[in-house]
C-alpha cells in the first residue's frame, strides 16, 4: 500500500507548508518529503494543534477502518500525547502505510522526546525507504535516550557499513556484542572486514563462528573469505554449506506490540501464513481465531486455522474445523490436504490417501499431496507407486527436492537397482552440494556398481562436509569390502585362466 494524494474518507487531507523544510502539498505528501530530506532531525518543534496524518484506505475493509478511526480519535482527543501519535504510527507501519508512519513517529518523538521507540521506529523506516544517512541521524536521537538496546547498535553498524564508514561500523557492532548480540555482531564485523578487503581478519573471525552458529549465511561469508585468499577447495565447501539463501536475522522485541495493530484482512492472512511456515502455531491461532469469527465462511482462514490447531496438538478441534470446511465446500482442495495430514498422523493411511486423491483431482498441480502420497505408499512398500508420486511432486515444484530425490534413491537402493539409485543421488547432490547423506549413499551405490574410483570421490566430498562421520565410516567399510571381493574375484578368474 502507499499514500495516495486524494482525500481520505474523513476529508482531513489539506494543503500545508512543512514548518521545517518548506515543502507544500497535502499533509502526507509534505510529511514524506520532509521525512526523507535533510530536515530529518528528530526533536524539532511541533505544534500539537497540527492534526494527525490521515491516509486513504479501502473503507470496505471494516476492521482496518475501525482501527484507524479509533486511533485518529485518540490523537484528536489528546493532541499533545506523543504516545497516541506513536501508536497511530505503529498501526500505519504494520498495515503497510510506511510514509504515514514515518511522519506520525516524527510527531510522536517531538511531543515525547524521552520515548525511545518513536525515533527508533522512524529511523528503521527511513532506512528501509532508502536513506541510511538520514536514518542514522534519527537513530542517534533514539540511542541518546536508550544506549543499551543491542538491535539499535546492530542497525547502526549495518548502515554505517553501507555508507563506507567501516571503522565506525565495527565500533557499533562491538557495542552490540557487548550488549548480548555477540553472534550477529560478529557476522556484521566479518561483513565489514570483507568489504575492506581484510579477508585474513575475516577468516580468523568466521572459522570459530561457523562452528558456533552453523548458519548458511556464516558459511557464505566463510566461502567469500576463502575465495579472496585463493583457498579454492575450502571456498567450495563453505559455499556448498551456505547455499540456503536464508538471511541471518536478529530478534527485535520492540516490534512485538505492532502485530496487535495488524488489522487489514490481507495483512493478517499473510502474517498468519508466515507464522504457519515458521511453525509458530500458537501465534497463528491467535491471529486467525478472531478472523474466523468475523469471516465464518472464509475457506482460507478456516483451512489455515485447522492446520495450526492440529499442529499445535488439538487434533479433535482441528478435525471439527476441517469437517466444517468440507461441509461448506467439499471441493476445496486445502480442506482435503488438512484432513489428510490429520488422518496420517492418526495412523489412518487409507483415509489419508483418499483425501489426497480428492485434493489432486480438484487441483492436480500441487506438490505437497504427491509428496505425502509417496511417503504413505513407500511405508506400504508400494515402491513403484511411491516413486511415481515423488516424481509428480518434483514436477510440480516440491520444496527441498533434494530430499525427495534422496528418498527415491534409497528406495531404488533397497531394491539393488544401482543405476537408478545413482541417478537419483546424483540429482540430489547437484541441487544441494552440502547434502552429506546424499553423497554418502551416492558413494555406496557407486561402490555396489563397482565404480570404485567414483565412489571414493563422492565419499571424499562427504568427508569434507564433516557432518555425518559414522555414516561415512560405514560407507567406506562397505567400499573396502566390495573392492576386496572384486579383487579376489579377479584373482580367481586369472588363476582359472592360468594367469
Amino acid at each position: 500500500m502507499a499514500l495516495r494524494p486524494d482525500a481520505p474518507p474523513d476529508g482531513d487531507a489539506r494543503d500545508v507548508t512543512c514548518k521545517r523544510c518548506g515543502s507544500v502539498g497535502l499533509l502526507v505528501a509534505a510529511a514524506l518529503t520532509c521525512a526523507l530530506s535533510a530536515c530529518s532531525g528528530d526533536n524539532d518543534a511541533f505544534d500539537p494543534s497540527e492534526g494527525p496524518v490521515v491516509v486513504s484506505y479501502n473503507p470496505t475493509d471494516v476492521d482496518l477502518a475501525q482501527l484507524f478511526e479509533r486511533l485518529l480519535a485518540d490523537v484528536r482527543a489528546t493532541p499533545a500525547s506523543g504516545a497516541a501519535r506513536g501508536r497511530l504510527g505503529m498501526a500505519y507501519e504494520i498495515n503497510d502505510y510506511k510514509e504515514a508512519a514515518i511522519e506520525s513517529y516524527r510527531q510522536a518523538a517531538a511531543l515525547d522526546p524521552g520515548a525511545f521507540e518513536w525515533a527508533y521506529f522512524r529511523a528503521l523506516l527511513v532506512a528501509e525507504l532508502g536513506d541510511p544517512q538520514a536514518a542514522l541521524q534519527v537513530l542517534d536521537a533514539a540511542i541518546a535516550v536508550d544506549g543499551d538496546y543491542a538491535p539499535a547498535w546492530l542497525w547502526r553498524g549495518s548502515w554505517l557499513r553501507d555508507l563506507g564508514r567501516f571503522d565506525d561500523a565495527i565500533v557499533a557492532f562491538e557495542r552490540a556484542s557487548g550488549l548480548g548480540a555477540e553472534t550477529t555482531a560478529e557476522v556484521g564485523i566479518a561483513q565489514t572486514l570483507l568489504r575492506q578487503s581484510k579477508a585474513e581478519e575475516a577468516l580468523a573471525l568466521l572459522r570459530p563462528l561457523a562452528k558456533k552458529a552453523n548458519h548458511p549465511h556464516v558459511f557464505r561469508l566463510l566461502g567469500r573469505a576463502h575465495q579472496a585468499l585463493g583457498n579454492e577447495d575450502e571456498a567450495r565447501i563453505a559455499a556448498a554449506r551456505g547455499r540456503n539463501p536464508a538471511p541471518l536475522q536478529w530478534r527485535d522485541p520492540r516490534h512485538a506490540e505492532k502485530w496487535d495493530l495488524l488489522a487489514s484482512y490481507g495483512g493478517r492472512l499473510v502474517h498468519a501464513e508466515q507464522l504457519l511456515k515458521a511453525g509458530r502455531f500458537g501465534e497463528v491461532i491467535e491471529v486467525l481465531s478472531p478472523m474466523l469469527e468475523a469471516y465464518p465462511d472464509d475457506e482460507v482462514v478456516l483451512a489455515n486455522l485447522a492446520m495450526a490447531v492440529g499442529r499445535d496438538g488439538d487434533i479433535e478441534r482441528a478435525a471439527e474445523l476441517v469437517e466444517r470446511g468440507l461441509r461448506m465446500n467439499p471441493d476445496y482442495y486445502r480442506f482435503h490436504n488438512v484432513s489428510a495430514s490429520l488422518r496420517f498422523h492418526q495412523g489412518e493411511d487409507a483415509a489419508a490417501l483418499a483425501h489426497l486423491e480428492q485434493s489432486v483431482a480438484v487441483n492436480p498441480v500441487q506438490a505437497w499431496p504427491y509428496r505425502q502420497m509417496g511417503t504413505i505408499l513407500m511405508q506400504q512398500e508400494r515402491y513403484d507407486d511411491a516413486l511415481d508420486a515423488f516424481d509428480k511432486a518434483l514436477e510440480y515444484g516440491v520444496e527441498n527436492p533434494e530430499r525427495i530425490l534422496h528418498t527415491a534413491g534409497m528406495i531404488e537402493g533397497s531394491r539393488e537397482r544401482w543405476p537408478e539409485a545413482i541417478e537419483r543421488f546424483e540429482r540430489a547432490t547437484a541441487i544441494h552440494p552440502a547434502f552429506t547423506m546424499a553423497f554418502v549413499y551416492l558413494g555406496r551405490s557407486l561402490a555396489e556398481a563397482h565404480r570404485f574410483d567414483e565412489a571414493r570421490t563422492a565419499l571424499a566430498w562427504a568427508e569434507q562436509l564433516d557432518t555425518h562421520p559414522s555414516d561415512l565410516r560405514g560407507a567406506r567399510v562397505r567400499l573396502a569390502a566390495l573392492e576386496k571381493a572384486s579383487a579376489a574375484d579377479l584373482g580367481a578368474v586369472a588363476a582359472a585362466n592360468g594367469g
